[in-house]
Parts: structure tokens; sequence; C-alpha cells
């Protein structure tokens, strides 16, 4: 058990700081990779932004994380110190009286994917007692599950809600996904949209949304990706959509909310 005594809480202090720039610095190389390549010319601005936005939202995490353990888990936090070179071994058993292989980890320096996961859940089923909202995703996610013909489409845009016709009576949000049985062209098909997919949602007819930065494929962050494929793709909606109506992508319109 770590001791609360001052001189122990300074050094826990000095070592959450150490973590954070240790994050910082090491997720800053891959924002200086992204510029040069902008620089030279084979990086657009967007994707060189794109690699800011990622930077920034993994430094976050790792402030929540570091922060949220300091109170409960502070073992945990010199145990990362310890995985990142920061604290050696020896130290690490004198203050906490066990080695660092009999204490979790509280993951500080982890950039899984799935990270941002409990947010996406909590935003998404905010967004769902407004009205109708519309969820982007990259289907090309081997993890996704949508008619074959938008498997291809990276900005895929469907609409999830209750109190819709046809109406969508197996809707769940759950910790791994957004899922439901949607309806495209008369043919029902169950739609699983993994938060590791999704980039970004809005109420429709909304101007507002929120967008995940991090999540958003490079691809479409620069305006590439397969435009052919794209243009040839059906609307996709969960009700029939005549192919003379084709649904207007709102990606364009959506602004990240602070």
């Amino acid at each position: 058990m770590l001791e609360r005594d001052p001189k122990t809480l300074a050094r826990l202090q000095a070592v959450v700081t150490a973590l954070i720039e240790h994050r910082v610095s090491t997720s800053l190389v891959d924002v200086e990779r992204a510029l040069a390549k902008w620089r030279d010319g084979s990086h657009s601005a967007l994707a060189a932004h794109g690699a800011v936005l990622r930077h920034a939202a993994r430094c976050e995490r790792t402030v929540e994380r570091v922060t949220a353990a300091a109170g409960d888990r502070p073992e945990g936090i010199l145990r990362d110190a310890v995985d990142a070179g920061l604290m050696d071994a020896d130290e690490f058993y004198k203050l906490v009286g066990k080695a660092p292989s009999e204490v979790p980890s509280i993951d500080a320096l982890k950039d899984d994917d799935d990270a941002s996961a409990p947010d996406k859940r909590r935003t998404l089923e905010q967004l769902l007692t407004r009205g109708p909202v519309l969820v982007h995703v990259d289907a090309r996610r081997t993890e996704v599950s949508v008619p074959p013909r938008f498997r291809a489409d990276p900005s895929l845009v469907l609409r999830f809600g209750f109190n819709l016709s046809p109406a969508i009576g197996d809707l769940t949000v759950d910790d791994d996904a957004i899922a439901g049985t949607l309806t495209f062209a008369g043919q029902p098909f169950r739609c699983i949209l993994p938060w590791t997919a999704v980039y970004a949602a809005m109420v429709e007819g909304e101007q507002r949304g929120t967008v995940w930065p991090e999540d958003v494929p490079e691809d479409v962050l620069t305006g590439g990706g397969d435009a052919t494929a794209q243009s040839t793709l059906p609307p996709a909606g969960p009700q029939t959509v005549k192919d003379d109506e084709p649904r207007k992508r709102t990606g364009n319109h959506l602004k990240l909310v602070e």
C-alpha cells in the first residue's frame, strides 16, 4: 500500500507529470512526421491537421486516466512509470511494497482504438433522446456489419432512432456497438457498428454534431479514398429510398462540439 506522507505524495505528483509529458512527447513524434510529409508535399494539409487532432485526443485520454487513478489507484500510475522507464523497479518496491508485476497497469500510455467507446455510447444515447441520429462509420472495417454494397464506403451514414417508420425494433446501444435492423430498398439487414468504426454522429436536421477526430479515416480527412466506388453506391438509410431521390450526406456539415 502506498503511503500518503508528503514525500511520497510529492513523488507521485512528479511521476504523474512525467507520465503526461512522456505521452505528449512520444505523440508529438507522429505529429512531426505528418508535418514533415506535409512540407515535402506527400501529405495534404488536412492529413497533417488530422494528426494534430489525434495527438490532442491521445493526450487528453492519458490525462483523464492518470488523474482518475491518482486518488484510488496510485500504485497503477507508478507501475506505468516503470513500464515507461521513468522509475526503476527498486524504487517502486520501496514505495509500494510489491514488485511491479504484481500491480495492474492503469494503461496510461495505451493507445487502444476503442478508448473513446464509453464516450461514444453516452453521446449516442443522449442524441437518440432528441430524435433520429445520423451515424458516420467507416464501413471498410472488418468488424462492421452492413449490406455488402456499402462495405467499401469510408464515410457511410446510417440513420438510427426510436419511433421511425419502419421501426428499428431491435435497436441496441451497448459497450461494444450501436446495432439494429435497418431497411434498404425494402430489404431488412441487421447492421452492427462497433465504436471503433464510428467517428461522428448528429441529430437529423441539426447543424451541430459530435466528431471523434482521432477515429476519422485519413482519406475522409483528405477527401481521398475510392471516389468512384463511393459515387456508385446507393444512398443508405433505415427506410426505402428511391434511386432518383438520394439521401444527402451530412458529414461536411458536422462541427465539433466543445
